[in-house]
């Protein structure tokens, strides 16, 4: 993946968790996430990157690279091109 979709997720991530400061280090536990807020981030990544996530991913993972991790992994497994 590069660093410039990384980029891109964690700005889509950073966005959905406005005005708080987000970095890959960042608990959703730190960022107050609520199961909203992991649904809205869910959507906003669907209709940006057209990945294709599910419910229960959004409470596997603990913190922002990880998610970045699943993300990317789901846009490889779905042939989606990375810059």
């Amino acid at each position: 993946m590069s660093n410039e979709q990384s980029d891109a997720l964690m700005s889509e991530i950073s966005e959905v968790f406005a005005p708080l400061e987000v970095s890959r280090d960042s608990t959703f536990a730190d960022l107050g996430a609520t199961s909203v807020s992991l649904l809205r981030l869910m959507v906003a990544m669907q209709s940006k990157f057209n990945v294709d996530l599910d419910v229960v991913d959004m409470f596997t993972v603990d913190d922002v690279s990880e998610f970045i991790r699943l993300v990317e992994e789901r846009m490889a497994q779905s042939g989606i091109a990375t810059k």
